[in-house]
């Protein structure tokens, strides 16, 4: 019973990483109806920033400040070139979504060139720290990942229910046509929503960072665990994404500590799939029934 809370306790750890990435691609969804393959490419960017600020003789604070400015710059700038032929209409979402493939290849590709291709990992503030659970120790870096996850999804939440731009984002997420008959400068609020996005793989990315070495190359799984949690959940839902990115992470503790790490890594294409089989929808989103005959 230890042992399974143990692995409980890290599966949880890590899939509030994979949460925060669901959260990112479903903000950006939920807006435009663009899936961003390039999400995991932020929480690699962010994650080699703060890695080498904290190499430069900086702090864990000041590293963590840095991941996010630079994170969230590249959000606004890539918002700002993805949003304008969607604004006038020159290219279908389709060729966009496409588009974002190019845009993370191009960026694992610079990360490579930028920070080398060897795997960095980033010093927790709480290393050397552990939480008791029977005879075993879980370090407390966990307890900081899923500290930090409740942060930004109470930041996020907060900003959407309590700021006129957040509430300008939900308009735009319910309907784009009726948010622009309303005044809403949908454009504008893509951008936003880009950005958003971005700076939310950004934090999680340095978080994720003090516990599995990062390398330009773990863009595409940590980008792939953060689709799976948003499908999950059902992918307008941030909700949602909570609860995906909760049960791959702790599903793949559980495979990991007690069968091997191949099945492990199988665990968020056979859960994906069996949601997708069982509720299509999501767990979390709505379903709707089309009548054919």
């Amino acid at each position: 019973m230890t042992q399974a809370a143990y692995f409980v306790v890290i599966g949880l750890g890590v899939g509030s990483v994979y949460a925060l990435s669901g959260l990112g691609i479903v903000t950006l969804f939920a807006g435009s109806g663009l899936a961003n393959f390039a999400q995991g490419d932020f929480m690699v960017l962010g994650a080699l920033v703060a890695v080498n600020v904290v190499g430069a003789g900086f702090g864990y604070l000041p590293a963590l400040a840095a991941a996010v400015v630079v994170v969230a710059a590249a959000g606004l700038v890539l918002g700002g070139l993805f949003t304008l032929p969607m604004r006038h209409r020159r290219v279908d979402v389709d060729v966009v979504i496409i588009g974002t493939l190019g845009v993370a290849t191009t960026m694992t590709t610079l990360s490579g060139i930028w920070f080398g291709r060897q795997p960095q990992r980033l010093d927790s503030p709480l290393a050397g720290a552990f939480i008791p659970i029977g005879d075993l120790q879980v370090p407390a870096h966990y307890a900081l990942l899923l500290a930090g996850a409740a942060l930004v999804f109470g930041a996020v939440h907060w900003f959407h229910r309590h700021t006129d731009v957040g509430l300008q984002l939900r308009a735009v997420a319910s309907s784009v046509p009726a948010a622009r008959d309303a005044g809403v400068r949908v454009g504008r609020m893509l951008v936003v929503a880009w950005t958003i996005a971005a700076l939310v793989g950004g934090v999680a990315g340095v978080l994720v960072a003090s516990v599995v070495p990062i390398a330009p190359e773990a863009a595409l799984p940590l980008g792939v665990n953060g689709f799976a949690a948003a499908i999950i959940g059902g992918l307008a839902s941030p909700a949602g994404a909570v609860v995906g990115g909760l049960l791959i992470g702790v599903a793949e503790a559980l495979a990991g500590g007690y069968l091997n790490d191949t099945l492990r890594q199988a665990v968020a294409p056979v859960v994906l799939l069996a949601v997708l089989i069982l509720r299509p929808g999501g767990l979390l989103g709505r379903t709707r029934t089309v009548r054919v005959a």
